[in-house]
């Protein structure tokens, strides 16, 4: 690049980091709130509810960044049309292609920062938060460490513990479970939560054990160790597995059978690989739809923000249009293609009207034939 493809490369840059920026905190602020919940009801700390929505990021980034090199590549255009900064690069002999490079430059650098983020970011990201949201879900402690709490667990059974201790021992435990036919108490000087080969138990040592039978007789047992089950009250969506978001590239073009068993079937797999590969050219046809608002018309002294609103709707439908394809192909795979032809149809349209001027100018406005600059 000479020196002043190199200030207009410096002048879209700017504004695609701060557009990043603003847009990735306005969907990180929604994306917490899905989180707070979680986090809230668990009593874990504010670091895990950070670190989750931390991890959730880079897929953010990689849905926004489009929007941020269009709405970039928009204002930094705009500004340097009113100020004549590209009438006067125009003047001095630059053809519309020299004068959208640089442009071009930031789109393609951000089209690989999105590869590399859906190639290999997103899945070390998203497989450690769905590590972490699974240690949350079955962190059983976090939801009786309640000292001098009444804690239900499900609809028939009460849990309380008057102290718990640095270690986890709990003292002076009562759990009331109504489950069943018959109705049980149990009292015990101590608790604590282990794992055992049948699952997670709490250990009582030193109570009682008091229950009612279908004849409404009441009966006591003294016990000095008792393991009450704990596995029914593990929530039944945390099991472990990894999604289609979280697996690498060759898991998802080839996939083993295990990971044809987690998955919803191939076609769903194959769609998120393809999609993984094809959505980073949505960059370069954003960009150049961007540019196309400026490059395809004449100067204009009223201004391009029909043209502006013009190429924005374009680029979102195309974005919609993919959307679709990409669901499609979830249940055929045979729509793959159209994975990529959707991008490349757009990169092709932006291209042609800022090559072809009058053929828009003649559409938009039903005028001559004329030529831009």
């Amino acid at each position: 690049m000479n020196l002043y493809q190199r200030y207009l490369f410096r002048q879209g840059l700017w504004p695609v980091l701060t557009t990043l920026a603003a847009l990735t905190g306005l969907a990180v602020m929604t994306q917490s709130l899905a989180n707070i919940e979680l986090v809230a009801d668990r009593r874990e700390t504010a670091f895990t509810f950070v670190w989750i929505t931390l991890l959730a990021m880079p897929q953010i980034v990689a849905l926004i960044l489009p929007v941020a090199v269009f709405i970039a590549v928009a204002m930094s255009m705009n500004r340097l049309v009113n100020d004549s900064e590209l009438t006067v690069g125009a003047a001095a002999g630059m053809s519309r292609r020299q004068r959208l490079t640089p442009f071009v430059r930031l789109a393609v650098y951000a089209l690989l920062i999105n590869l590399v983020i859906n190639l290999f970011v997103q899945p070390v990201a998203f497989r450690e938060m769905r590590q972490t949201v699974y240690d949350v879900r079955t962190d059983l402690a976090a939801s009786f460490m309640r000292a001098g709490e009444f804690v239900d667990l499900g609809a028939s059974v009460t849990f309380y513990a008057r102290e718990v201790g640095e270690n986890g021992v709990m003292r002076d435990v009562f759990i009331q479970d109504g489950r069943g036919a018959e109705s049980r108490a149990y009292a015990a000087a101590q608790g604590l939560i282990t794992r055992t080969e049948r699952g997670p138990v709490m250990l009582l040592q030193q109570g009682q054990l008091s229950q009612t039978d279908e004849q409404g007789e009441l009966t006591t047992l003294a016990f000095e160790r008792y393991e009450f089950d704990l596995a029914a009250f593990i929530d039944p969506t945390a099991a472990f597995f990894f999604k289609e978001s979280d697996r690498f590239l060759p898991e998802l073009l080839d996939p083993t059978p295990t990971d044809l068993a987690r998955a919803r079937g191939a076609a769903s797999l194959k769609a998120e690989g393809h999609y993984r590969l094809s959505a980073p050219l949505y960059n370069l046809a954003f960009a150049l739809f961007a540019a196309s608002a400026f490059l395809a018309v004449e100067h204009r002294r009223t201004g391009y923000v029909r043209f502006i609103v013009l190429g924005g709707a374009l680029a979102m439908g195309l974005r919609l249009l993919g959307f679709a394809v990409q669901a499609a192909a979830s249940d055929d795979a045979g729509f793959n293609w159209l994975q990529y032809a959707v991008p490349l149809f757009g990169i092709a349209m932006a291209i042609t009207a800022i090559n072809r001027p009058d053929r828009l100018i003649r559409r938009l406005s039903g005028g001559p034939r004329r030529r831009a600059a």
